[in-house]
């Protein structure tokens, strides 16, 4: 090969690739996949959320008095009789905390959990439905194929039956032919006509539909690897699903234990409170300013600090009953799982052994194209020696333009077949044939 061809070849190749992997470009903006997307980006924000190493709360409350008058003397001698107490008409307490998660333990620990099973549910989703769009543009663009060769069959039909009917015309009018065959000419090219028409509908539509998702570019996909061995959708869902499942066990089995709670609280002034807390349910120190217009009165005021530590426990028999339902559905999840793997097993064999099948008919069809290629061959030569019409040699060009069809068919119910795998795994066309 001289050198410039081998240059040559090699842009093509490469021309070739780049097509390939921009056949996928238009559907990132379909709105099935948007939509799969911001669902994932909704549940990374959750995950985030959860995640959070800190939270702020404020809480503020007032209080309005309607207070009367002392029923003693204008003035008090006394001002330590509670009759000469002028009591507030009003009330104010304001309250900042923050809540401080060093790591997830817990309640805190449920809910990251669960954020992160959604998050990979989530992704999950943005793949199956990658998988499927894809998918679909590939079919579509094997239909349009599938939909041309259609299209040159019919026309050599309507090419045929136009001959067919010139020769019946040319008996008749030597009375080898009656003029029934000569109107039967004249439905089989009308009936040829139809299939014509219909064929071009076909390819309109085929091409429109492939239009929908990959837009009008000369764009051509990839050719398929068959997917190996991988973990099924099904079976990842059902593992999620356990996971769920252990954290509400979790959570039940927290709902027998007792909770330890400690809180110090330091006043810094009459009116004002600093309070730091923790309590072994979460292991979430919360640090806790409060503010009161009603400041402490003696002998209040002389208390510096406050130690509280406290245990409490939930002893009724319905937390048991939680419990046990928690640990029934935790062993249903596991049987689940397995059930899961035993099914997507023979799926997967079903798939492979059809998929064996179609390799099978494409292999006939192909056999049968190069018989009709041969015939088509003879078919010219025979008539190029006068031994042969040249009806008989477009009856051949006929059946080669039939058997190509066939061909086209088999490629794309063999392609089919290989979607059908690649839907079961949830394996992105564009991420494994690159």
């Amino acid at each position: 090969m001289a050198p410039w061809a081998a240059t040559v070849l090699a842009a093509l190749g490469t021309f070739q690739l780049g097509l390939a992997q921009g056949f996928f470009t238009p559907l990132e903006n379909h709105p099935s996949l948007l939509q799969a997307r911001l669902g994932l980006e909704a549940a990374q924000a959750q995950l985030r959320a959860t995640q959070s190493p800190v939270s702020l709360q404020a809480q503020g409350g007032f209080s309005f008095f309607e207070v009367s008058p002392p029923p003693g003397p204008p003035t008090c001698p006394n001002p330590l009789n509670p009759q000469c107490i002028n009591l507030p008409g009003d009330a104010r307490q304001i309250s900042l905390g923050l809540t401080f998660t060093p790591f997830p333990f817990g309640d805190v620990s449920d809910a990251v959990s669960q954020a992160a099973i959604g998050v990979e549910q989530a992704a999950l989703g943005v793949r199956q439905a990658r998988t499927q769009l894809e998918a679909q543009a590939v079919e579509a663009f094997l239909r349009v194929r599938l939909a041309e060769s259609g299209l040159e069959v019919a026309r050599l039909g309507v090419r045929l039956a136009q001959a067919n009917l010139e020769a019946a015309r040319l008996r008749e009018g030597r009375g080898a032919a009656s003029p029934s065959e000569v109107r039967q000419a004249e439905a089989s090219l009308r009936q040829a006509a139809l299939q014509q028409a219909d064929a071009e509908r076909n390819l309109a539509l085929a091409r429109q539909t492939l239009a929908d998702l990959v837009g009008s570019g000369n764009a051509t996909p990839p050719r398929l690897l068959v997917p190996g061995e991988g973990l099924p959708p099904q079976v990842q869902q059902a593992e999620l699903q356990l996971a769920n499942a252990q954290v509400a066990y979790d959570r039940a089995l927290r709902g027998v234990l007792p909770v330890l709670q400690g809180s110090y609280t330091r006043n810094t002034s009459p009116n004002d409170a600093l309070t730091l807390s923790i309590n072994s349910r979460t292991l979430q120190p919360t640090l806790s300013y409060t503010n009161q217009s009603q400041g402490r009165s003696a002998p209040q005021d002389r208390i510096n600090g406050t130690l509280q530590i406290g245990l409490s426990a939930n002893i009724a028999f319905g937390v048991l009953d939680a419990l046990e339902a928690a640990q029934k559905q935790l062993d249903a999840a596991r049987q689940a799982v397995e059930a899961a793997r035993r099914s997507s097993k023979l799926q997967e064999d079903l798939l492979r052994s059809s998929l064996q099948t179609a390799e099978q008919n494409l292999a006939n069809a192909l056999q049968a194209r190069a018989d009709a290629e041969r015939a088509l061959a003879e078919a010219r030569e025979r008539e190029r020696l006068g031994l042969a019409s040249p009806l008989a040699t477009l009856q051949a060009e006929l059946a080669l333009a039939q058997a190509r069809l066939g061909v086209e068919q088999a490629e794309l119910n063999r392609t089919q077949r290989i979607l059908d795998l690649y839907r079961f795994f949830a394996l992105p066309l564009s991420e494994v044939n690159r």
